[in-house]
């Protein structure tokens, strides 16, 4: 008598998300999907920087080498949302947090001078619009309130920036997890069993 044994299997991984997070995150009033959001963020750094060139390449032209490091990093976002590396979006990331950093620290400083010293600030102001005044007006409030407006918009975007920048490392990272995930076969080899006959 010959008996087959087919021993072969399958087993299932169990799916583990990363993060501890099942659903797919979603910005901008919860509108927009992740990788819509990380695309938008893309689209307006580029559109940034394109504005920033013309503006030097008009009044300071010697200035925009300053702009590489933006346009790098902007370049890494792009190559980051079409491959799906995380590596490739921890620039955005970084520079993100710089300018968080930065913001806060030209408040400060702005603060200083707007409370303690505004005749400086007089003096840059009436430089820059070719006016000669000599004491607080209205004109000084108001370049005073654009200022904190942009600085303050500016450390907010930035930081929201990093912050959909985190949710994409984990989002590349999760869907990895997903194709990881997928069944897997595990094949066994069969095993044949004869039994001699007994006469």
């Amino acid at each position: 008598m010959v008996m087959i044994q087919d021993s072969s299997s399958s087993q299932m991984r169990e799916k583990r998300p990363y993060g501890q997070t099942q659903t797919t995150p979603k910005f901008v009033f919860g509108k927009l999907h992740i990788n819509h959001t990380m695309k938008a963020i893309a689209a307006i750094g580029m559109v940034v920087i394109l504005l920033l060139v013309g503006l030097l390449y008009l009044k300071f032209k010697k200035a925009m080498f300053v702009l590489l490091v933006p346009t790098t990093v902007s370049v890494l976002t792009v190559i980051a949302i079409v491959s799906k590396r995380h590596r490739f979006v921890w620039p955005v990331v970084a520079i993100s947090m710089f300018h968080v950093i930065l913001s806060c620290y030209a408040l400060l400083i702005f603060s200083f001078y707007f409370f303690f010293k505004p005749f400086y600030i007089l003096m840059i102001s009436n430089w820059m619009f070719d006016t000669m005044h000599n004491d607080k007006n209205a004109a000084f409030y108001l370049q005073s309130l654009a200022m904190y407006t942009f600085l303050t918009v500016f450390m907010l975007f930035n930081a929201w920036q990093a912050h959909v920048g985190i949710h994409f490392i984990e989002h590349i990272h999760a869907e990895r997890e997903d194709d990881d995930s997928e069944p897997r076969q595990i094949h066994q080899p069969t095993i044949v069993t004869v039994n001699k006959p007994m006469y």
